[in-house]
């Protein structure tokens, strides 16, 4: 007996048993003048008020089978998508920001940290494949799941291991440089020789909360609800510094004092020669360098004014730098777009977008070429 008919000769079933449960009562067992016969009557009306009560005849069918006809549907055919797209390189790395020489040294990295513990549905290429497009594109379940012929659970299941073993292998391209290589970039710029990277701050919108209270989260300069990120970069447009996971109404002088300290001999070392680019809103001291406010400018002189414009003007089109850099790393949409996934994801995730954003900034240079 297939599917098909067993579900007819259920709905047959149960249509038979509600009919009967709908009958009139029988006639009583005793005669009127019996002691038993009201309390017997009492009790047929009571079971037939509880089956008046029953819920139609498919209650035990889910939603989809309800609404549709073989809602199920067939079996998935699991498609090699890896297979196909490789052969357009283009197309490859728009999906995923890697060439596919670049993506071949991805596979031999996982593959030695992956565990693999009986018969996979998919190759590791696909499974690979899928979690950069998903990091890449971010587009929903289903549409992973009609395209490489998998369940919907089996996306979650592929998206929910992968990303962590590429976190692991791609959030280290993103590391703080020693003392000497922070001097070796002094020179850079000449008009400004001492200054060796920039800091700035982006957000990343989240869903509104339904269990923790909103207003942490929210930014009334975004006017959403989001989770903050520090990005500092050297001269180079290397990322040196990434730190997420700041509530969404801390700004970004708050954020950054939470980063930690950064000087010599700190957590951070830094060379006391050498200076970082920062906005108006991070605090103007040491190793930071902010523009001139108009209220420091309006009280001076004629030249006194000239030379701090001319600073502000420097100081802007050096410290974009940085902004180009964070859109490299909001390419990736999963961090650049509405964030559904549980938050606790975000931080490392956005680590592992700007490893990978590092790593394509080393493709484009050469260095991985």
């Amino acid at each position: 007996m297939n599917e098909q008919q067993r579900r007819s000769f259920m709905v047959i079933l149960m249509t038979y048993m509600r009919y009967k449960s709908l009958t009139a009562c029988p006639p009583p067992l005793f005669s009127a003048n019996d002691d038993m016969y009201f309390l017997i009557l009492l009790q047929n009306f009571r079971q037939y008020l509880i089956s008046r009560r029953r819920p139609p005849i498919l209650y035990n069918f889910s939603i989809r089978s309800r609404i549709l006809d073989n809602a199920d549907g067939d079996e998935f055919i699991v498609n090699d998508v890896y297979a196909v797209v490789i052969q357009r390189p283009y197309e490859f790395w728009i999906l995923t920001g890697e060439s596919t020489t670049s993506f071949q040294n991805i596979v031999i990295d996982v593959s030695q940290n992956l565990n693999l513990h009986g018969k996979e549905i998919t190759s590791v290429q696909n499974r690979i494949l899928l979690t950069l497009i998903w990091l890449r594109q971010y587009p929903p379940y289903t549409l992973l799941s009609m395209s490489f012929g998998i369940s919907i659970a089996t996306v979650g299941l592929i998206i929910k291991k992968m990303w962590i073993i590429l976190w692991e292998i791609c959030a280290s391209n993103v590391r703080w440089p020693t003392r000497q290589e922070w001097l070796n970039r002094r020179g850079k710029w000449p008009e400004m020789p001492i200054v060796v990277g920039m800091i700035d701050g982006t957000s990343h919108e989240i869903l509104i909360p339904s269990t923790e209270p909103q207003q942490d989260f929210y930014s009334g300069h975004r006017k959403y609800h989001c989770i903050h990120t520090q990005v500092i970069c050297d001269n180079d447009k290397n990322i040196c510094y990434i730190h997420s996971g700041f509530l969404g109404h801390d700004n970004d002088a708050n954020a950054y004092h939470r980063i930690g300290p950064i000087g010599p001999g700190d957590a951070l070392d830094f060379p006391p020669q050498c200076y970082i680019l920062a906005d108006s809103i991070y605090p103007n001291g040491y190793p930071l360098v902010t523009p001139f406010k108009s209220v420091e400018i309006i009280r001076q002189t004629r030249a006194e004014k000239r030379f701090r414009r001319k600073f502000n003007i420097l100081h802007r089109n050096r410290r974009v730098y940085v902004e180009h850099v964070i859109k490299e790393i909001k390419t990736f949409k999963v961090i650049g777009s509405l964030f559904r996934h549980p938050r606790w994801k975000l931080s490392s995730i956005v680590e592992l977008c700007a490893g990978l954003a590092k790593r394509r900034a080393d493709l484009l240079s050469g260095e991985l070429a």
